[in-house]
C-alpha cells in the first residue's frame, strides 16, 4: 500500500471535516513510519485513530514522537511500565497477552500505551525549552513503503481533543511541487530528534522518567473525588456554620484569604439540605477558571448533579431550564448550578433563577463583586439562604456598591482575621522584608508635572473626573514600574544560589512581565509568566509545574489574585500593588496557605520612598504606599525589625507615624475629608 491510493486535501478543518477519520486514520492504514512533533500527548489520541493504527502496526510501523513533559499521571505510569517491561518478565508476560486489535486500542488505550513502548513501536522524548516556557510546536510527517511522505502542520495536539474534539485546523504537504516544504520538516524533525535545535533540550523518555516530569496534565473528563464528603469542620468553621444557621440561614462571612471558605460554606449547605430535605445550591463565582475548583469541591461534598452557566447562552439555558422544572417537580432533590457574576446578570438566568420554588441557596464568592452596578436589578433575593464570602466585602471607594452587599446578604456573622488565622495553624506564619527604593530623577520630574497637574484639575470648579483619575493612573503606573523596583529585584537573584530558588512569586506591573521573566530567565532561573495572555487550559499545567518545583519563578500580574490556589509557595516579591487592600490581602493570604514541608512564608516588598523628592512629594508618595507596609508589618513574626528599617526612613521626614496607618483607616479619614468639603 501506498500513499499514491489516497484521495489527499491540501487542508483539513473541523468545520467541514473530521480530522482523526478523514486524515489521520487514512494515512495511518498507509504508512509504515510517523514522526510527531506535539505540544501535548495523551493515550486517549490512541483510541481515536484505533482503526488506522490497528493496520499501522499490523504492517510493523513505527512511531518516533517529542512532546512536552505535561503527561497525565495515568500516561506516565503507562510509560514507566512499558520501560520496566523491558527488564521484568512479569511485566513482559503480561504486555504479551494483550491482543492489539482496535477495540482493545479504543478500550484499553493506557495498556496499549505500555506495549507499544515495550516493543518499541512507539519512541518517545520529551523536550525542553530553555528559558523555560513551553515546548508547543505541532507538525509531522508519514512516511509509505515507497518512501513518500505527507506532512502536515497545525493547531491539533495529539491528545483526545486536539484529535477529536477540539476546533483544529491543520494544512498538509505531499505534491511535488511541496517538496521544499516537505524536506524542511524532515529537517526539522530529525534536529528535534538528535537534540540539535537551538533553545531545546530533547531527552529520552527513561531520563524525564526519573528526573525530568514537570507535571501532569489535568484532563476534563471527570473531577476526581479526595473525600472530602465526610470531613469535619475545624473549631473555627463551626463557628462560621452555626452564626449562618442562627441568621436563619443568612449573612456574610469574613474570612481571611486562605481559611477555607469555599469548604465552610459548602458544609453550610449540606446543613441546609439535611434540615430542609432538598437544595438548588447556586454558586456565584467572578472568573469562569474558578467553575471547576467549585464543581470539584462540590463533588467532593457529595454533590453530583452539577451545571455550568456561562458562556454560549445556547449551552446552558435550556439544561438549566429542564434543571428548574425537575427540581420543582420534585424529581431531583439537589442539584448545583455554577455561574459568574456576568451572567447573573443576565435576564435569561434571573427568570428560570425566579421560578425556583423554595428550599433554594445562594453562595456568592468574592462577594465584593455582587456590588457592581450591573447586578442590582438581580431577582435573587427571594432565595431562602443567601450567604457571600470575602475576606474584604467592602468595596473600595464605592459606598454605595457595598452598602448593596450589605442589605442583600446581611451584615458579616462570622469573621476570621489573619492574625487569628497565623495563631491557630490555620495559615502559615511569615517574615516581612521591607525593600526601600526611590525614584530617578526622570521619574520625579514626570510624576510632579502630573501633580501640577492634578491640583489645577481638583481646582477647577468644571474638573474633568475621567482626566483626574487618568492623571492618577499615571502617577501610579511612575510608582508601580520604578526602574530601582526592577534593578534590585535583579541583583538579588544575581546572587542567589539557583539551584535553592523554588516555589516563588514575582508580583509586577502591567506591561513588565515580558522584561521580568525574560531577565530572570537569563539569570539562569526556570521562570514562566503567568498572566492574561496564558490561556485557561495552560494556566493548571503551568501551576502543576510550579507545585513539583519545576518552575522555580513565576510571574504574575492579576491572575493569581482571586481564587487560584498556590499552596506551595514560599516566597513572593511585590513590585507593585494599587492601593486597593482587597488586591494585596488576598495575595498575601494565597502565599500563607498551608502545605505540607512549609513552615514559613516571606514575603517581600518593594516600597518607594524618593530621597531626591521634594518634602510634600515625598509625603504623598508615603502615605499610599505605607498602608501596605502596616497591614503586612503587623502579622509578621519580625515586625520589630521591619518597623525599625522602615522607621530609619521617616525620621527625617516626621513620618513615623504613617506605619500604622491601616488602608481602611486611610480610606475613611480621605471620606471625612471629602464630606468636610
Amino acid at each position: 500500500m501506498s500513499f499514491r491510493e489516497l484521495d489527499i486535501k491540501y487542508k483539513y478543518r473541523s468545520d467541514h471535516d473530521q480530522i482523526h477519520r478523514d486524515f489521520y486514520e487514512k494515512c495511518l492504514a498507509h504508512a509504515i513510519r510517523y514522526d510527531r512533533a506535539v505540544g501535548y500527548f495523551t493515550s486517549g489520541s490512541l483510541s481515536v485513530i484505533a482503526k488506522g493504527l490497528e493496520v499501522f502496526l499490523e504492517r510493523e510501523g513505527r512511531i518516533r514522537m517529542i512532546a512536552n513533559p505535561h503527561l497525565t499521571k495515568e500516561d506516565v505510569e503507562a510509560v514507566r511500565l512499558g520501560y520496566k517491561a523491558k527488564h521484568d518478565v512479569i511485566v513482559q508476560s503480561i504486555l504479551r497477552e494483550l491482543e492489539v486489535s482496535e477495540d482493545s486500542i479504543r478500550n484499553d488505550a493506557l495498556n496499549v500505551l505500555a506495549w507499544l513502548i515495550y516493543t518499541e513501536k512507539l519512541e518517545l522524548k520529551i523536550a525542553f525549552t530553555n528559558n523555560n516556557s513551553l515546548y508547543h510546536e505541532k507538525f509531522g510527517i508519514f512516511y509509505d513503503e515507497e518512501g513518500k511522505q505527507i506532512a502536515f502542520s497545525g493547531s491539533a495536539n495529539e491528545t483526545l481533543g486536539g484529535i477529536r474534539d477540539n476546533f483544529e485546523k491543520i494544512d498538509v504537504f505531499w505534491r511535488d511541487t511541496e517538496q521544499e516544504r516537505i524536506e524542511d520538516m524532515v529537517h526539522d524533525f530529525e534536529n528535534l530528534w538528535n537534540d540539535a535545535t537551538n533553545g531545546l533540550t530533547v531527552i529520552p523518555i527513561p531520563d524525564i522518567i526519573k528526573e525530568k516530569i514537570v507535571g501532569y496534565k489535568r484532563e476534563v473528563t471527570g473531577i476526581p473525588s479526595s473525600g472530602l464528603k465526610g470531613i469535619k469542620p475545624r473549631p473555627y468553621q463551626q463557628e462560621a456554620i452555626d452564626a449562618v444557621k442562627n441568621n436563619n440561614w443568612h449573612g456574610i462571612l469574613e474570612m481571611a484569604t486562605g481559611t477555607g471558605k469555599t469548604i465552610t460554606s459548602l458544609l453550610i449547605s449540606k446543613e441546609f439540605y439535611k434540615e430542609k430535605g432538598r437544595i438548588f445550591l447556586v454558586i456565584l463565582v467572578p472568573f469562569t477558571h474558578l467553575a471547576d475548583q467549585w464543581a470539584k469541591n462540590c463533588q467532593d461534598m457529595g454533590y453530583r448533579s452539577i451545571t455550568y452557566c456561562f458562556g454560549s447562552k445556547s449551552s446552558w439555558v435550556n439544561k438549566l431550564q429542564g434543571d428548574v422544572r425537575d427540581y420543582n417537580l420534585g424529581l431531583i432533590k439537589d442539584h448545583v448550578a455554577i455561574t459568574t457574576y456576568k451572567t447573573a446578570a443576565s435576564p435569561e438566568f434571573n427568570q428560570m433563577m425566579s421560578k425556583l420554588r423554595g428550599k433554594d441557596f445562594l453562595i456568592a464568592d468574592e462577594c465584593h463583586y455582587f456590588g457592581v452596578k450591573s447586578l442590582r436589578d438581580n431577582l435573587l433575593g427571594g432565595m431562602e439562604a443567601k450567604i457571600g464570602l470575602s475576606a474584604t466585602p467592602e468595596r473600595w471607594w464605592d459606598e454605595e456598591g457595598s452598602q448593596y452587599i450589605e442589605d442583600f446578604f446581611g451584615p458579616p456573622v462570622y469573621e476570621y482575621d489573619m492574625k487569628s488565622a497565623i495563631a491557630n495553624g490555620a495559615l502559615t506564619e511569615y517574615i516581612y522584608n521591607p525593600l526601600i527604593t526611590g525614584l530617578t530623577d526622570e521619574e520625579i520630574e514626570r510624576y510632579e508635572k502630573l501633580t501640577r497637574r492634578l491640583i489645577y484639575l481638583y481646582g477647577d470648579e468644571k474638573g474633568n473626573r475621567d482626566e483626574i483619575s487618568e492623571v492618577n493612573r499615571k502617577r501610579s503606573l511612575i510608582i508601580s514600574k520604578a526602574e530601582s523596583k526592577k534593578e534590585l529585584l535583579f541583583s538579588m537573584f544575581e546572587k542567589k544560589t539557583r539551584e535553592e530558588v523554588s516555589h516563588t512569586l514575582v508580583y509586577c506591573a502591567p506591561g513588565e512581565v515580558d522584561i521580568i521573566t525574560s531577565r530572570l530567565a537569563g539569570i539562569g532561573y526556570r521562570v514562566h509568566r503567568f498572566d492574561s495572555n496564558v490561556p485557561l487550559e495552560e494556566r493548571m499545567k503551568i501551576l502543576d509545574a510550579f507545585d513539583m518545583g519545576s518552575i522555580q519563578i513565576l510571574v504574575a500580574i492579576k491572575c493569581l489574585d482571586e481564587g487560584v490556589d498556590v499552596p506551595s509557595t514560599k516566597a513572593a516579591y511585590f513590585l507593585a500593588s494599587t492601593s486597593n487592600p482587597r488586591e494585596f490581602v488576598q495575595r498575601r493570604g494565597r502565599i500563607l496557605r498551608k502545605h505540607p514541608g512549609k513552615n514559613l512564608a516571606v514575603i517581600y516588598d518593594f516600597i518607594v520612598l524618593p530621597a531626591g523628592a521634594s518634602d510634600p512629594m515625598y509625603q504623598s508618595i508615603a502615605s499610599k504606599e505605607l498602608p501596605r507596609f502596616a497591614e503586612f508589618s503587623r502579622f509578621a513574626i519580625n515586625n520589630f525589625n521591619a518597623r525599625e528599617i522602615v522607621g530609619n526612613e521617616l525620621k527625617f521626614y516626621s513620618l513615623e507615624y504613617l506605619m500604622d496607618k491601616l488602608p481602611w483607616e486611610v480610606y475613611r479619614e480621605f471620606q471625612k475629608m471629602e464630606a468636610a468639603e
